[in-house]
């Protein structure tokens, strides 16, 4: 028997919480490159438009010297944002798994609890209006919801238990098989 088949993503939560932060701060990093090089470009532009070069060489140093500094732009926002997103999707999950162990059971409303913990965090740090905090929360609850049953439904379709299916008396595919 597989000791994880009832866990998110078939990992225990340190694992999950190592694979997501580090997951969540390549794709940070990744964006925030992006971004960096795009913002290094313009700037570069803005700050030499009144002395662009007239010769051919000229023109050799000037983007030399422009793709120097969007690369380190670059390299700057791609550390802030892949340790902005890492630091989000490890409190999500990490409040997840919290909420997990705090109630004794792996389902879809941990999720759902943390994903509105998580939005709710965002907006007060952010100092977001009402309005936008009440829209944030409720995207977040409804994107906590999809993926917690999502993952539910991964768990199940392994030969997991989650408690709601068995209340409903659906039958496990995976575990008639095994029988």
């Amino acid at each position: 028997m597989d000791p994880a088949i009832n866990e998110r993503f078939h990992l225990f939560p340190y694992q999950r919480l190592g694979a997501v932060a580090s997951v969540g701060g390549l794709i940070g990093a990744f964006s925030g490159f992006y971004e960096g090089i795009k913002i290094g470009s313009l700037r570069y532009l803005i700050e030499n438009s009144h002395r662009l070069p007239r010769t051919v060489g000229g023109w050799y140093f000037y983007h030399k010297k422009k793709n120097y500094v969007m690369i380190v732009g670059g390299c700057k926002l791609a550390l802030v944002q892949g340790a902005k997103y890492s630091g989000a999707v490890t409190g999500l999950f990490g409040t997840e798994a919290i909420i997990d162990y705090v109630r004794g059971t792996i389902d879809f409303a941990s999720t759902t609890a943390a994903a509105a913990i998580t939005a709710g965090t965002y907006a007060w740090y952010n100092q977001l209006s009402r309005v936008q905090s009440a829209n944030y929360l409720k995207k977040g609850a409804f994107l906590g919801l999809s993926l917690g049953v999502t993952q539910d439904l991964i768990i199940w379709r392994r030969g997991g238990h989650i408690w709601y299916m068995d209340k409903l008396g659906v039958i496990n595919p995976q575990i008639v098989n095994r029988l």
